[in-house]
């Protein structure tokens, strides 16, 4: 059945193939946003070789920073995605620019939570590599919570108007209506990509460049229908209602079984 949703995620994704941009602008902007943060952490251009200069608290902040600002970038792209996803699945015609304004107007929420989820980020990883085995037991299990917990928070900080914990409270009412479909969807959409890797593995042995260029485009396709996906699953979770291009019986089957 999630199989069936994913199927349908990506003809959703083909009838409007504009979406894909936001996924390359997403990976565009983090390129970018390294550029200054390399320079100053190195002391000299990206492109130039050169070693990081540990120096203390000072380059830790730093390299917080570098990770809390990049993923206020993928956030951001990423919400501006769902603001057109929702356009979509209501019958209308979105554009790129449609998506950016409404993901600017709720930067400032974006932008807190790239700070706490970041701030989860290192915690967890600080946990993993100083607290022993049953630190990494206890951090992946916080981790995988996490994760399913707040799976749900790009559509319902772009689409709700709630501050970012009111935005970690709401994904995590609705998890407890989605949890199964977020779970196993995850892992589907791995194994899609691991499949679709043979390709591009081939095509890299024989021509590098190309094969860079369809790993991008993996990258970005399965992204843009991975968070099609997240917008499905969080309206129908609100609604009741499966979207356009789904089938209530994929969405509903699923949900009444539990």
């Amino acid at each position: 059945m999630t199989w069936t949703l994913i199927t349908q995620s990506f003809a959703v994704l083909r009838k409007d193939q504009r979406l894909v941009i936001f996924p390359i602008l997403s990976a565009l902007g983090a390129m970018a946003l390294a550029i200054p943060y390399i320079w100053v952490l190195t002391g000299a251009a990206p492109w130039q070789p050169s070693d990081l200069h540990w120096s203390g608290p000072s380059t830790w902040m730093w390299l917080f920073l570098w990770y809390s600002t990049s993923s206020f970038v993928i956030i951001f792209f990423n919400c501006a995605m769902a603001a057109c996803a929702q356009v979509r699945f209501s019958g209308g015609e979105p554009s790129i620019a449609d998506g950016i304004r409404q993901a600017s107007r709720r930067a400032g929420s974006i932008f807190l939570w790239a700070m706490a989820t970041s701030t989860v980020g290192v915690v967890i990883r600080v946990v993993e590599e100083r607290a022993g085995w049953i630190g990494r037991i206890v951090a992946a299990i916080f981790g995988i919570g996490w994760s399913l917990a707040t799976y749900l928070i790009v559509p319902v900080l772009v689409l709700e108007d709630l501050d970012v914990m009111g935005s970690i409270r709401r994904s995590g009412a609705l998890l407890k209506k989605t949890w199964g479909e977020q779970l196993v969807a995850g892992v589907h959409f791995f194994w899609i990509i691991l499949l679709l890797a043979i390709p591009g593995v081939i095509l890299g042995v024989l021509a590098l460049p190309v094969g860079i260029l369809y790993f991008v485009t993996l990258a970005a396709v399965v992204t843009a229908a991975r968070q099609i996906f997240v917008v499905a699953l969080y309206r129908f979770a609100v609604s009741g209602e499966a979207p356009d291009g789904y089938s209530r019986e994929a969405l509903g089957g699923f949900f009444q079984s539990r």
